[in-house]
């Protein structure tokens, strides 16, 4: 055989290709030559002769011709819209961060001043600073509140229309679908037209207003004040009203105060109990002991909750109050009052309709401002002394809501019509019967010639006169107070924002405030923020009604620094008390963190539930909800990491004894609650949960996918398939963050079931241990907020979802029917005098 041809590579076969090699290649014929690249845009004169273009200014085949040498203008591309969103987002996330940090800081700042050197009141060692919370830089923490993705007072404010109350949840969860059928009231409801989710709003309207020197309550639509007196007569104009006896319902002002006989003093002495605040001769009661007495109610029940008042500026017109006007004062007779004191008869003859004011045995009482302050927290301090668990509620007229409503001028029956027996004399008056109302009869009539008044005194006297009348349950009435303090709050703000401002106290520029400017600042934001709580309490549940722009201005206001700690001095300004008290900083602690957990709610009622918030994410879609659940816990699980250690507490603690305690607890569990109902909705309505297993149910009691168990079936955590069925992860998650909502819940509902019990008394298969009346600023609110949290529960309950609920679940038979039943016995004792809770009580019966 021949020998084989020698190979032209023989020295390199035994390497392999390698394509670092082929650079160094002295042969230009193993190279692969480039393809050229294809010019992007080529000016006008390339592009008309198609001929390549180098892209230069001017290019090439120009500049060898001497030519213009001209590009055309490209079009914009079009913008990602995706991307645009995601930009949108992230940017708004990412301000709402700072501007949580800045609160954050400026609260944080305002409870540390407050520490005391005590061990009790050190913060929780080891919680993670602001910063590593947030994972932002401190520089973020000075963020402008401009850059906030709201624009305008209006958007940053709280906004109305939201669908956070419990009644929106029957408008929108098809779960809860037959839970009004029955309901008498909604019934009716229906066919007037209206729809039934505005039941609440629609029944304090119709309840019409408290006749203060009458009888009960009503619209008195027939009084000849508003057409002719009775609707028959509408086209008659030669009819003649009705002259019904309006003193029988409306009563009069009495118009000589210096006779015993202007009050009905046997009504006063037939319901003892039930006093007014009359003394043993028909007038206002001003005994020394009284004052004393009413004064300690008042500081114990309602300015623990809220200290807008200076308590020693309080306490020393108190007393000067009580050296002219109390009948065993042992001070000595003061001069008579002057002329515009408007004591009856020393200037002029006055008609049987005049006004008449409080007088005492020392003389008429002047009808001034600082008198009416003292005359509400009279009337305060009597009602809250009150401690039967029923309070007197004005006695109906006839034609109540048993015959077809609370009593509207549509109805042929109004309530506020006088027929039947509206003239029976055996009725009390409201004056003479209802705790505290002989002291707020005549404060608001006071108030009533104030009115357009813009001083920080109008704003504590309304506010005195919102929390009073809410005592009862009327909530548009004490809104209509609260409304109108805002008002003077807002003018108040716009003339001292620069002062009022957080970044003006983050500077040292506060450091040039005099004690009289700091104290009289302190007095403003007491009352802003006392003014904010109990608006958007009243809002959170009646979110119908129109707002005021305070909440605009929640994340640039300071926060209160403690009106505690001055007092006046004669009219030249405050002298500041070095005297460390340690209740009242504890007090002020807490007031400050209910401020914080209201504002964090409020941002989540906007973002989640607010006319522009829940439009910009699909309540359906998880990642959507994820994205914009996930802020608001954060902030809230940080706020709860701050508290110091006096106010920290474990979720598996049973319910506290302090009412004040247990407001903060059922706040931040209501929070929880509300901020992660997204969740719950979606694991109720969206999930396609598969079929569970047949050992742990008798067949198959869902024909559809989300369809509720049939009545009577009974399902414990003993024998939940959440073990035994196919759940993919991302199930999974959300009924882990399901089940965290619904403990929530549960924990919000008993938050105050051992109010003012023994602290070691026991709270066992919640059961209300509760010994007196449950005394609150907004207790309509609060039990609506509860009811709402039945119809939730019952809701998981008779869903699919209830099954695949792990087993650290509080939610099951026993439990429910528990809660059902304390909820049926708080419900009972405040529904005489709340139409709203009465419908609410009807709703969860038939559930």
């Amino acid at each position: 055989y021949p020998p084989p041809p020698p190979s032209q590579y023989g020295q390199l076969a035994f390497y392999p290709s390698n394509p670092y090699m082929d650079q160094y290649s002295g042969s230009e014929q193993g190279r692969i030559p480039r393809k050229p690249v294809r010019a992007t845009q080529a000016c006008n004169h390339c592009r008309a002769r198609k001929q390549k273009c180098n892209e230069l200014q001017p290019c090439q085949w120009c500049t060898e011709n001497n030519l213009d040498c001209q590009y055309k203008t490209a079009s914009p591309q079009k913008p990602d819209k995706t991307l645009i969103q995601l930009q949108q987002s992230v940017t708004n996330v990412s301000n709402t961060l700072k501007d949580f940090i800045q609160e954050f800081g400026a609260w944080q700042q305002n409870v540390e001043s407050r520490l005391l050197a005590s061990q009790d009141l050190n913060p929780i060692p080891n919680h993670a600073s602001l910063e590593a919370a947030f994972a932002i830089p401190v520089e973020s923490v000075g963020a402008d509140i401009s850059h906030a993705p709201y624009s305008s007072l209006e958007e940053r404010g709280l906004q109305s229309e939201h669908t956070t109350p419990a009644h929106k949840l029957l408008e929108l969860w098809a779960s809860m679908k037959g839970f009004t059928e029955g309901v008498e009231y909604l019934h009716w409801l229906i066919q007037a037209g209206q729809v039934i989710s505005e039941y609440p709003l629609q029944v304090e309207q119709e309840r019409g207003l408290l006749r203060v020197w009458g009888h009960g309550e009503g619209l008195d639509c027939y009084d000849g004040a508003q057409g002719h007196g009775r609707p028959e007569s509408s086209h008659d104009t030669n009819a003649a009203s009705p002259a019904p006896r309006r003193e029988d319902l409306s009563g009069h002002w009495p118009t000589n105060v210096t006779s015993p006989s202007i009050l009905n003093t046997s009504t006063a002495r037939e319901h003892p109990v039930c006093n007014g605040g009359h003394g043993p001769d028909g007038r206002p009661d001003f005994c020394c002991s009284v004052l004393r007495s009413l004064l300690l109610s008042y500081m114990q029940n309602m300015h623990s909750l809220h200290p807008f008042l200076n308590q020693s500026k309080l306490q020393r017109i108190f007393q000067e109050f009580e050296k002219k006007y109390s009948p065993d004062s042992k001070a000595p007779h003061d001069a008579p009052p002057s002329a515009h004191q408007l004591n009856p008869g020393s200037k002029r003859k006055r008609s049987n309709g005049a006004f008449g004011e409080p007088c005492s045995p020392r003389g008429a009482i002047e009808p001034s401002l600082r008198n009416a302050i003292v005359l509400l927290v009279l009337a305060l301090g009597k009602v809250c002394s009150f401690k039967s668990r029923f309070l007197p509620y004005p006695q109906s007229d006839k034609g109540a809501y048993g015959n077809g409503g609370w009593g509207s001028c549509r109805d042929s029956h109004p309530k506020g019509s006088f027929k039947g027996d509206t003239s029976d004399e055996n009725r009390p008056r409201n004056v003479d019967y209802l705790p505290g109302m002989a002291y707020f009869a005549y404060a608001t009539d006071i108030l009533g010639n104030q009115q357009g008044g813009h001083t920080i005194e109008h704003a504590q006297a309304m506010i005195l006169a919102a929390l009073y009348i809410s005592q009862f349950a009327r909530v548009l009435e004490s809104w209509s107070w609260i409304n109108s303090a805002c008002q003077v709050l807002v003018v108040l703000i716009k003339a001292n924002y620069d002062r009022l401002h957080r970044r003006f106290y983050m500077s040292t520029e506060d450091k040039t405030l005099s004690a009289k400017e700091r104290y009289r600042l302190n007095l403003v934001l007491c009352a802003y923020w006392t003014c904010l709580q109990l608006e958007s309490d009243i809002l959170a549940e009646l979110s119908t009604l129109p707002p005021s722009n305070l909440t605009a201005y929640q994340n640039e206001m300071m926060y209160p620094d403690g009106i505690c700690d001055y007092f006046a001095v004669d009219g030249e300004g405050p002298e500041i008390v070095h005297e460390q008290n340690l209740e009242k900083d504890r007090d002020m602690m807490m007031y400050s963190s209910q401020i914080r957990l209201r504002v964090i709610l409020n941002e989540a009622h906007n973002a989640l539930y607010g006319a522009s918030g829940n439009k910009s994410f699909d309540p359906s879609n998880v990642k959507d909800v994820t994205d914009h659940v996930k802020t608001h816990i954060d902030v809230l699980e940080s706020w709860r990491l701050l508290l110091p250690s006096f106010l920290a507490w474990a979720d598996d603690d049973p319910p506290p004894t302090d009412l004040n305690t247990a407001r903060l607890r059922a706040k931040y569990y209501g929070a929880l609650y509300i901020i992660l109902r997204p969740y719950l909705w979606i694991a109720i309505h969206v999930i396609k949960y598969p079929p569970p297993h047949q050992d742990s149910y008798a067949g198959n009691h869902w024909a559809q996918p989300n369809s509720p168990l049939t009545s009577g079936d009974v399902v414990t955590p003993l024998n939940r398939g959440i073990d035994r069925v196919e759940l993919t992860d991302d199930q999974r998650n959300i009924i882990k963050v399901a089940s965290q909502c619904i403990n929530s819940t549960i924990r919000s509902t008993v938050a105050f079931d051992r109010v003012d019990a023994p602290d070691d008394s026991a709270y066992e298969g919640y059961e209300s241990t509760r010994p007196t009346r449950l005394i609150l600023t907004n207790i309509v609110g609060t039990l609506h907020a509860q009811f709402g949290n039945m119809l939730v529960l019952a809701a998981v309950y008779n869903s699919r979802l209830y099954p695949h609920l792990p087993n650290e679940t509080r939610l099951n038979l026993k439990t429910l029917r528990a809660l059902f039943k304390r909820t049926f016995d708080i419900l009972r004792e405040v529904a005489p005098n709340s139409p709203i809770l009465k419908v609410d009580l009807e709703i969860l019966e038939n559930v």
